[in-house]
Parts: structure tokens; C-alpha cells; sequence
């Protein structure tokens, strides 16, 4: 039987770590933060070719939170809870 988890768990909670190996748990981490480096970067550049400027303050901080929380969501609900 499965452990009924919550909101925050759910949504941005990664379940799978349990199973894995120690072997995998370091090549999944250096993925997932080579993925979230890169779609962070091209948040950026494309926020730079819109609006013509480098993003500072405000802007970079709200991309940052607001990449890292629609990233955990997408690797949760995509590779953790599809696979299931």
C-alpha cells in the first residue's frame, strides 16, 4: 500500500529515490541539474531577445523560482509518477 502524500509532496516531491541505486541516484542528480541548467538558460536568452536587456533583479529571481518549481513538477509528474 502506497503512503497518501500531500499537496506539497505531490506536486514537487520526488518519490523514486527510495528505489534506486546509489549509482543512479548520482547520474540522475547530474542530469536533472544538467536539464535544469539548461532550460534555465535558454529562460534567459529568450527573456534577453524579447525584451532586448539583460534580466536583473526581480526578473531573474522570478524566473529562477518560478523555472525550479515548474521543473520539479515536470521531472515529479513526468518521470516519477508516469512511470508507475
Amino acid at each position: 500500500m502506497q503512503e497518501k502524500q500531500g499537496f506539497f509532496s505531490t506536486w514537487f516531491g520526488f518519490s523514486g529515490w527510495r528505489v534506486m541505486s546509489a549509482k543512479a541516484q548520482i547520474f540522475t542528480q547530474i542530469l536533472y541539474r544538467v536539464i535544469f541548467l539548461f532550460g534555465l538558460a535558454c529562460l534567459i536568452v529568450g527573456y534577453g531577445y524579447i525584451t532586448g536587456s539583460e534580466p536583473g533583479g526581480l526578473p531573474l529571481t522570478a524566473m529562477i523560482v518560478a523555472w525550479y518549481l515548474l521543473f520539479q513538477a515536470m521531472i515529479n509528474f513526468i518521470f516519477v509518477e508516469g512511470s508507475r
